[in-house]
């Protein structure tokens, strides 16, 4: 009689053994679902605004944000739906105008609806006059969110949005790399 039993409990403790095999993978699926996820959200909050993302990346060149910012440090912009007086802003001079493409970091002094159109009166805060350009939402890279004193001075504005992705890949493979000790779901106990 006990040998018609065997059978009957390896099979029972095999169906046991499968079922707690099975809801120890449940939670690494979850986790790596969640990992996948907070790397999409870390790729769209860093992608370049200049690249059409929400994230701009921009060192300070000069003196005319002085004492607010400093030359060499790196500001971190947030590009949002609208920008209000008081704002300081990243954006890049309009094609139509004088020194075309390059990137300034200035304070919006006022908002000019007149055409139909906001643009942004600007001006630095070390400077006694407004700016000369007149940037369009279309300009502005994003509001200041982040400074961070001199790491301007450790990069170079041309790398910049490849040494953030490179930052991030790092981030990616940290979140996803296996842990040690753990086993992997094909193998078995």
């Amino acid at each position: 009689m006990s040998s018609t039993a065997a059978p009957a409990l390896d099979s029972a403790t095999r169906e046991s053994n499968a079922g707690a095999a099975a809801s120890r993978r449940a939670p690494r699926r979850l986790r790596g679902w969640l990992g996948w996820v907070a790397v999409a959200i870390l790729a769209i909050g860093l992608w370049p605004a200049n690249w059409g993302g929400l994230t701009g990346f921009t060192i300070v060149n000069g003196h005319s944000m002085d004492p607010t910012f400093a030359s060499g440090d790196l500001i971190i912009s947030m590009r949002l739906p609208a920008y209000h007086v008081g704002d300081i802003v990243s954006y890049e001079i309009p094609d139509d105008e004088f020194g075309a493409g390059q990137r300034v970091i200035h304070r919006i002094f006022a908002i000019d609806d007149s055409t139909g159109t906001s643009t942004y009166v600007t001006k630095g805060d070390n400077n006694p006059d407004i700016d000369e350009w007149r940037p369009a939402s279309a300009n502005v890279l994003g509001r200041v969110i982040l400074r961070i004193p001199g790491a301007g001075i450790l990069l170079d504005p041309g790398l910049l949005p490849y040494e953030a992705a490179g930052i991030a890949g790092i981030l990616v493979t940290v979140l996803l790399w296996p842990g040690r000790g753990r086993k992997r779901s094909g193998d078995e106990a």
